[in-house]
């Protein structure tokens, strides 16, 4: 005999792809005629940048460009200079199955890259990045929440999850034109940016998500004055933008993430002929998740006082994102330049970063690395680069009961870095900006189907009203039930008892 089962929809998030996708860096290039010899190779590195993301049926594309910086000393040994190489990349990824309503989230990882110069006017670098993705479709499952049935007694659960109301990417252009201030000298050449977009706030409007933010850009360039005299300069242009395509309320978890997609900056002349703008051409992508509040009620045991049951079950784990972490740290490193000498930083920035999040006694504890790139002059006024590892470590305390299992996914972003020159080094302060998305997990085994085997009735005491049973503390008043083709309610009033479990070694009276 079968049942008839009540079904709860269940909307949450499946992960279709999570991995990466490595990209190879072969170039062999030629200076530019403008470009003067290399005495001395100081820096390499490739910059990717993702500017198009897509979902055709099961298949992830993805596409950008990536540019390959080398900083050099010319002929002259003191002067600093760069040469620049662009090109594009395109990577396709394979789903498991074709993904209807779904969402990527990609970046990309820099893996090593090595220059040499074989002549004064040649480069040959080769090197590799890896462009990762995690791919998110909304699936609407369901649950077995009730069953029909006059003899049927069943155990229900109600459990908390986040249910993924939608997701939105939407790409858009910020455009600038910056001025020097009148203390600056006018910029010859830029030779290196640093660029990260910031949030500062996001809103639900109308189903649609405001957010608002700002784009902090640190320039480095030679002075026309002297091509040898480096200068740098940082600017913050605030953005908003609203994102459409989810279903955003105010009661929603809305998870917010940007990055620049595009860079151009050129020196741009005023009306006197004089080089003090920057004319800035950015394309930012902003993407968001909304994670909304929810329960479901699922059934996790039932027993039948006529008949043995036959019952299948499946493992279910339910998630909910309980909390949306923003922390912002200052962190101290002392950096040794023994047997170099240092006389001037250029400049100074991250370009490498790790992060994990765990709980830990009550606290959501980060640990992680970054590295430190320092472009600066020794004493004898020659310019050189280095980089270090920082390792650090900070606590965010976190007052939430702690639940069953506790999962954190983290994200590092170093917002600028600061220094002083000391006697034999470095000293640094970095501003680091950390994010973690605080997900609590059940796993239960629930319900799926369920039948009754009429040619197995249960065995049942008729012959007395009331049976006695002597229960030890901690019994389960559901396993006393089972065993006695009764239920629950009916054990709990005829022995004025509240709980699920037995609080103290008696007497109990059983209905039959």
């Amino acid at each position: 005999m079968d049942y008839m089962l009540n079904r709860e929809a269940l909307a949450a998030g499946e992960v279709l792809y999570d991995g990466s996708q490595e990209q190879p860096v072969d170039l062999d290039i030629s200076l530019p005629d403008y470009c003067p010899d290399i005495q001395r190779i100081l820096k390499c590195q490739v910059y990717p940048r993702i500017t198009g993301r897509n979902i055709i049926g099961d298949r992830v594309e993805l596409e950008g460009t990536y540019s390959v910086k080398v900083f050099y000393l010319d002929a002259g040994g003191t002067t600093l200079r760069c040469c620049e190489n662009s090109s594009s990349f395109f990577a396709a990824i394979t789903l498991k199955q074709p993904a209807e309503s779904a969402h990527i989230f990609s970046f990309t990882r820099v893996e090593y890259i090595n220059c040499r110069a074989t002549s004064p006017r040649r480069l040959d670098i080769h090197g590799a990045f890896s462009v990762c993705a995690k791919v998110i479709a909304r699936t609407d499952s369901e649950v077995v929440c009730g069953i029909e049935g006059d003899e049927i007694e069943q155990k229900r659960q109600t459990m908390p999850y986040s249910r993924l109301a939608g997701f939105c990417g939407q790409q858009f252009p910020l455009e600038e034109v910056l001025e020097l201030p009148a203390s600056k000298p006018g910029a010859d050449n830029i030779l290196r940016v640093t660029a990260f977009a910031s949030l500062q706030d996001s809103k639900a409007v109308a189903g649609k998500l405001m957010v608002k933010g700002e784009v902090t850009l640190k320039i480095l360039y030679s002075s026309v004055l002297d091509e040898s005299m480096l200068e740098t300069m940082e600017y913050a242009i605030p953005f908003s933008q609203m994102l459409d395509g989810g279903e955003f309320t105010d009661d929603c978890l809305c998870e917010v993430k940007l990055d620049i997609a595009g860079l151009t900056i050129q020196v741009k002349n005023d009306y006197s002929g004089d080089k003090t703008f920057f004319d800035v051409q950015a394309s930012l992508y902003a993407e968001a998740v909304a994670y909304q509040p929810a329960e479901v009620t699922v059934v996790t045991d039932a027993y039948s006082k006529a008949y043995e049951l036959e019952i299948g079950y499946q493992q279910k784990t339910l998630e909910q994102v309980v909390e949306l972490l923003n922390d912002s740290t200052i962190q101290k490193s002392s950096i040794s330049l023994e047997g170099t000498g240092i006389s001037k930083v250029f400049d100074i920035w991250n370009e490498l970063s790790s992060v994990t999040a765990a709980e830990q006694d009550g606290q959501i504890v980060y640990k992680g690395k970054f590295n430190v790139c320092i472009l600066a002059a020794n004493q004898e006024n020659r310019p050189f680069y280095t980089d270090r590892m920082v390792d650090f470590e900070y606590a965010h305390p976190w007052g939430a009961e702690k639940p069953k299992e506790v999962k954190c996914i983290s994200w590092l972003n170093v917002a600028g870095i600061s220094y002083r020159i000391t006697g034999d080094g470095i000293e640094i302060k970095a501003e680091l900006r950390l994010e973690a998305q605080v997900i609590t997990q059940n796993s239960l085994k629930i319900i799926s189907e369920i039948r009754a085997d009429e040619d197995r009735p249960r065995a049942r005491d008729t012959s007395a009203a009331l049976s006695i049973y002597y229960a030890d503390p901690g019994e389960s008043l559901w396993d006393i039930a089972r065993a006695y083709c009764t239920s629950v309610d009916a054990i709990r009033q005829e022995n004025n008892l509240t709980g699920e479990f037995v609080e103290s070694r008696g007497m109990l009276l059983i209905p039959m």
